[in-house]
């Protein structure tokens, strides 16, 4: 009896060993399961990240290498400005003519287009003739303190000298022989009757915008016809 008592104990410890022992090789298994995971997590993120991180550098090499590019293009057309060249576009938009007044210490590119855009970036034809041709050929721009704009318009006076350059090289000397402030709807500035004469107009806001500066001028030489 003794011995049969003391088998059953012996199963039962073996059983429970057993058991104990399938606990732990669970729990261990799981635990690397588990570790195992989350490092395959880890790798996945910082892959991720890298991509990330390559792309990223990707995309500043590329902004880099076009504001490099932009900058090169500016510094080749203000080479051409200082060199009496007149570049067939500025900032992306076609120029008409260089505009230069000693007086205010301007020297600009006429751009041929009239929008809101290249307002912006530089003073516009607005209408009328062709550069330097018979008529009124009439230029605005913003009143913005930058050094291609007509911040200093309001400084011209009757008398003061304007210099015009064409897309052919040509240049005219201008002579300033009217100054006004004028409303946004009074437009006989712009007026095409100018009875054979070559004009320029100049046209810019006043500080509040409420009014418009504007500078008449007509070509050297023929004063005189101002009287017909």
């Amino acid at each position: 009896m003794k011995k049969r008592k003391h088998g059953k104990c012996q199963k039962k410890r073996y059983l429970k060993l057993i058991m104990i022992f399938s606990i732990i090789i669970f729990f261990s298994l799981s635990l690397i399961q588990s570790n195992d995971m989350k490092t395959k997590e880890q790798i996945s993120n910082t892959m991720k990240t890298n991509q990330s991180g390559k792309e990223m550098v990707k995309k500043q090499e590329k902004e880099n290498k076009n504001e490099i590019e932009k900058q090169i293009k500016k510094d080749e057309e203000n080479n051409k400005i200082a060199n009496n060249e007149i570049p067939s576009k500025y900032n992306g938009y076609p120029v008409i003519a260089k505009l230069e007044i000693e007086k205010i210490n301007l020297d600009t590119l006429v751009l041929k287009e009239h929008n809101k855009q290249t307002l912006a970036t530089s003073v516009t034809k607005f209408f009328g003739a062709n550069p330097n041709e018979i008529g009124n050929f009439c230029i605005a721009g913003h009143n913005y303190i930058t050094k291609n704009m007509f911040h200093n318009l309001k400084k011209v006076n009757v008398g003061d000298k304007i210099k015009l350059t064409d897309l052919t090289g040509r240049s005219i000397n201008y002579k300033v022989y009217k100054k006004s402030t004028v409303l946004p709807n009074e437009t006989q500035c712009l007026s095409q009757k100018t009875n054979g004469r070559t004009e320029l107009t100049l046209i810019t806001c006043t500080t509040d915008s409420s009014k418009r500066i504007v500078i008449k001028a007509i070509k050297e030489g023929e004063e005189k016809l101002l009287n017909e």
